[in-house]
């Protein structure tokens, strides 16, 4: 059944030359030699990818699109930054960020930030694993 199979993310891209840049720089995530013609296929961590494919126009979505899990999300938000990563700064109400790290009571830590094409994605620490 494919419900016990790997899941990849996918995203699209207006400039793949620009995403192929961010992901890899910026992120720090390694382009597969599996990686097909207007595709860029990223290996993540336990065997998970990270698909961005070309299109023409952006997708215009406005919800958390891809979620990096995390042990620590204010180390992988320090690194991040340095790396030249801007987070969103979020004011509403329950979710507020500081330091672009938000806590939510019986979640976790959440760091929001976007893509070159405008694709949110987000740092994410299981209140679980939550220090």
């Amino acid at each position: 059944m494919a419900f016990t199979r790997r899941v990849s993310a996918v995203l699209s891209s207006t400039d793949l030359v620009r995403s192929q840049d961010f992901y890899e720089h910026k992120v720090g995530l390694r382009l597969s030699a599996a990686t097909i013609k207007n595709h860029l296929l990223f290996e993540c961590g336990d065997g998970t990818t990270l698909l961005v494919y070309g299109r023409g126009a952006p997708n215009g979505a406005d919800h958390t699109q891809v979620r990096f899990w995390s042990d620590d999300v204010e180390a992988d938000v320090q690194e991040l930054a340095q790396r030249g990563v801007t987070f969103e700064t979020l004011d509403m109400g329950a979710i507020k960020t500081v330091n672009g790290v938000a806590s939510v009571p019986g979640i976790g830590k959440s760091a929001w930030f976007k893509d070159p094409d405008g694709n949110t994605l987000a740092v994410f620490q299981p209140e679980a694993i939550t220090k």
